[in-house]
């Protein structure tokens, strides 16, 4: 999984947001626009770039997608940010016994 991509997509705050709006409810480009003060072309370029760094998945409904958080992609990303967090906290305990 490319971790750099997730990080870059995450880095805007306008993604952060459309995040926050997909984990309460899937939505349409129109429905997330109506929650946030975008034009329908700039959100669906930050929903490409969320799905080209594979945080979201749509699913064709009619005439309009319907976006919703990759679940999966994000419990893959959690579990690398967890072994990341759980060698830090060895490390820390590793140097503070070190020092007595």
């Amino acid at each position: 999984m490319p971790y750099e991509n997730i990080f870059t997509a995450l880095g805007h705050p306008l993604r952060q947001d459309i995040l926050k709006a997909l984990g309460v409810a899937p939505a349409s480009v129109r429905e997330l626009t109506d929650q946030m003060p975008v034009s329908q072309p700039v959100m669906s370029q930050h929903l490409k770039v969320l799905r080209e760094a594979g945080l979201v998945s749509l699913t064709p409904q009619g005439k309009k997608n319907i976006y919703q958080i990759d679940t999966e992609a994000l419990a893959k990303l959690r579990a690398y940010l967890d072994q990341h967090w759980l060698n830090a906290l060895k490390n820390l305990d590793t140097s503070e016994t070190s020092h007595d």
